[in-house]
């Protein structure tokens, strides 16, 4: 997909030394999607999804390095800024092309070499067991560690070797990109058929005002299928808005964007999911990239809520949970979910402009007076549980806590507060650890008063830890009596590794 910010070219009468003449593969080329390996410990054998963004001057005359940015990786916690690194050429190669169908249902057997999809990467192993459930246990060589996978999260490993793959990759059947092609084509001849341009007009007078925040779609080459955050500036005529972009800049790289879109081409920001939904095979979903939300089918859906999304452009990419929604259409004022690739039929759903109510209070767990742990979204302490007192229910989805170890701001009296009731769960019953923490294992540490939410880095010695927390990326080490066993609140029960023992 294409870049829609805008580069402004500069020229100098100065004489400029030459650069010397850097050779790339082929396939290495500026936006050029990629799978890039890692030479850090405990990363060799991984490769992740990203792009090529540029060349970088290297001091050696043997080495080429380029800045890359990855699919799945991010600077930040809420997944919009991805992260990007300068490698060597060597760690980078195109990624593996899809498969045809034939390969996707074959057996895997004992001693197969695999790839398999795990904490955002594709890692090389070997296939240890065939299990009966339609999993397989991988040994990993460089981790010395065994884990079991679904059959969708394997695919059979490729070494990239002078510019081919060996194995050779089976090609997709021709058919199958024509039958996405024309259900691509059909659904957008559907769409437009309902859109009544009238009623679609009165709607923008009414609820496009002067800074209302909206998305802005193109027709542009390069661009069909994306949405651009922005807001209206005015509105010029019966049929034109002018908009300033979120992302998007002018020539100076300075000022916001601003440009004039009709009004069948802006709607409202479409109504954010209150659950964190499973995306499966099928689903139309929207992922955010470059600076725009693009739409896709899903292609592939893994166990830890990444996703490969197909896009009308041709392009196949992998994704981590952030950073999607589902598509959603805007059709005369009201949203409407789209028809799974493969239904026959299924009636449009209206989406609320509001959110949800809430799911009901579980008082039989969260009764006044009980014991809780509450979680904050505040920015910084997000994964952390904080001890507390419920002391009453503030209307239906409100309530009124009163921490055990955090002080009010005279440093004496108990801090309170008010807080939605998705952010209170019961205290975690005590656990017997059967076995001690092994790298990997999810944990809860207690740090600065509260349960902070990390995964093992490093086991040491005298029962100690090394504990790494994703959202802030810090590594702290730990003894085992500052650490449980993580353990989730589902639907009214207390989900946990079969490492551990109720007390």
């Amino acid at each position: 997909m294409s870049s829609r910010r805008r580069v402004i070219s500069s020229s100098s009468n100065k004489k400029r030394k030459k650069a010397p003449e850097i050779h790339l593969p082929p396939f290495l080329k500026p936006g050029a999607a990629v799978e890039i390996s890692s030479d850090e410990s405990g990363f060799r054998g991984s490769w992740y999804l990203g792009k090529l963004v540029t060349t970088v001057p290297s001091d050696s005359s043997t080495t080429t390095r380029c800045e890359v940015e990855y699919t799945t990786l991010f600077f930040d916690k809420e997944g919009r800024k991805r992260l990007k690194e300068v490698v060597d050429v060597a760690q980078l190669r195109p990624p593996v092309p899809e498969v045809a169908e034939r390969e996707k249902r074959r057996d895997v057997k004992v001693g197969e070499e695999v790839d398999a999809f795990y904490s955002d990467g594709w890692w090389e192993g070997t296939v240890t067991e065939v299990l009966g459930d339609g999993r397989f246990s991988v040994y990993f060589r460089a981790s010395k560690e065994q884990i079991r996978f679904r059959r969708d999260e394997l695919r059979f490993h490729r070494e990239w070797v002078n510019g081919v793959w060996k194995p050779p990759v089976e090609e997709m059947e021709e058919e199958e990109e024509e039958e996405e092609e024309e259900d691509d084509t059909e659904e957008e001849e559907d769409l437009l058929s309902l859109v009544d341009p009238e009623s679609a007009r009165e709607i923008a007078k009414q609820m496009f005002s002067n800074g209302t925040i909206v998305e802005v779609s193109s027709d542009e080459e390069g661009f069909k299928g994306s949405w651009f955050a922005a807001k209206v500036v005015e509105h010029i005529d019966e049929d034109k808005y002018l908009v300033e972009y979120r992302d998007l800049r002018e020539e100076n790289g300075i000022e916001p964007l601003k440009e004039e879109a009709d009004f069948l081409h802006i709607r409202p920001p479409p109504p954010s999911e209150e659950d964190i939904i499973d995306f499966a095979v099928g689903d139309k979903i929207d992922a955010f990239y470059n600076d725009a939300w693009w739409v896709g089918d899903v292609i592939e859906s893994m166990k830890d809520g990444s996703v490969g999304i197909h896009f009308r452009s041709g392009e196949k990419m992998r994704f981590g949970r952030q950073g999607l929604r589902l598509h959603k259409d805007w059709i005369n004022g009201t949203w409407q979910l789209p028809v799974k690739r493969g239904e026959t039929k299924r009636a449009a759903t209206k989406v609320p402009l509001r959110p949800k109510k809430a799911k009901a209070i579980d008082k039989e767990n969260l009764s006044v007076g009980n014991q809780v742990e509450v979680s904050s979204v505040e920015e910084g302490f997000e994964d952390s549980w904080f001890l507390a007192k419920l002391i009453e229910y503030i209307g239906t989805d409100k309530c009124l806590v009163e921490y055990e170890k955090l002080k009010a701001e005279d440093g004496k009296e108990p801090l309170r507060e008010e807080v939605n009731v998705y952010q209170i769960r019961p205290r975690p019953p005590e656990m017997v650890m059967v076995h001690p923490f092994e790298k990997l294992d999810e944990v809860d540490a207690l740090y600065n008063d509260g349960w902070w939410v990390g995964v093992v880095k490093k086991v040491l010695a005298e029962s100690s830890y090394l504990v790494h927390f994703p959202n802030t990326n810090e590594v702290l080490k730990f003894h085992v009596s500052q650490l449980r066993l993580h353990q989730e609140w589902i639907d009214g029960k207390w989900v946990a590794s079969s490492k551990t023992q109720t007390v």
